[in-house]
């Protein structure tokens, strides 16, 4: 069951395009289902970004090499968003082929309540930018098809963030001008992956006339950056994409190793989830509350003609 919007919730895409809009710099995490999404919001983020990686792992204990379909993607995604009240930024990848491909997956995204999706300029099927040698990339131009095609398939104000990979192979120089073009192109931001110091953070902001989203992992490049360093250099928001689901291996790991070896959970169990920290994260209370509320006649909310959320 997902957690419906509140009566006063705001629309996600209104709301990231608000976030991208304001001066200074907001967190991202990544995450790739309803639990870790909702540990993301409570935590207090603002907004949260669905990992690639993370979903092809998650769903398939595989790499990030393109073998997670767009309906298995999306899927996935529209459990992400119906399980919050903060935007979602969905990794769409390449749009999973052509023009055509961009066009339904821009409107899936749509239906499936992300507030925006990133589309990157790799050749299909994709790999991990981080993964080993530099990405192949497309052609500049069919880059720019996809980003036009993702911009006239929006209904609903979706916030398209164009993404290249082009620097480690071609320069930073060429992912500037990617970017630019991009943002020509109608994309509301722009992501450079491969930024490693502040300096081409900066340049990139300084030359490029959109909101830039930073990737951040947990180690190297710019994984010693201070938010606040971050924002001075011209960053709108620092999407930090490894975290959660490192995180989770580690502790799960360990779980499970110390489980096997004793035959209990004792020797970790301070270090697991209480009862009631689970109930929190899922929102037992206010789920039994709801369904309280249209059990009882008396304590029906006075919007019961379809319109309720």
């Amino acid at each position: 069951m997902t957690r419906p919007l509140g009566p006063g919730a705001v629309n996600p895409r209104v709301a990231l395009r608000e976030l991208l809009s304001r001066p200074g710099i907001r967190q991202v995490p990544g995450v790739y289902d309803g639990i870790t999404a909702r540990l993301a919001e409570q935590a207090g983020f603002p907004a949260l970004f669905v990992t690639g990686n993370g979903l092809a792992a998650a769903l398939l204990g595989a790499p990030d090499v393109g073998l997670v379909t767009m309906t298995e993607s999306l899927s996935a995604a529209r459990g992400v968003a119906g399980a919050v009240e903060v935007p979602v930024i969905h990794d769409a990848d390449t749009g999973y082929g052509g023009a055509l491909n961009v066009v339904r997956t821009v409107r899936e995204a749509e239906a499936a309540g992300l507030a925006g999706v990133t589309l990157e300029d790799q050749v299909t099927p994709k790999r991990c930018g981080i993964l080993d040698a530099p990405p192949a990339v497309v052609p500049q131009e069919e880059f720019l098809a996809r980003v036009r095609a993702a911009v006239w398939a929006r209904r609903d104000g979706l916030v398209v963030i164009a993404r290249t990979d082009a620097m480690r192979g071609l320069g930073l120089d060429a992912a500037i001008e990617r970017c630019r073009l991009a943002v020509d192109s109608g994309a509301d931001a722009v992501m450079v992956v491969g930024l490693a110091e502040l300096s081409q953070v900066r340049r990139v902001a300084t030359e490029v006339d959109a909101p830039l989203v930073v990737l951040v992992h947990d180690s190297g490049g710019l994984s010693d950056c201070s938010p606040t360093d971050l924002g001075a250099a011209g960053a709108a928001l620092a999407v930090h994409p490894g975290t959660v689901r490192a995180a989770v291996v580690a502790a799960a790991g360990r779980a499970l190793r110390a489980l096997r070896a004793d035959g209990t959970s004792v020797a970790v169990r301070g270090d697991l989830a209480t009862a009631a920290e689970w109930n929190e994260v899922t929102a037992v209370a206010a789920h039994l509350e709801m369904e309280r509320r249209f059990l009882d006649a008396g304590g029906l909310p006075a919007d019961v003609t379809g319109t309720g959320r």
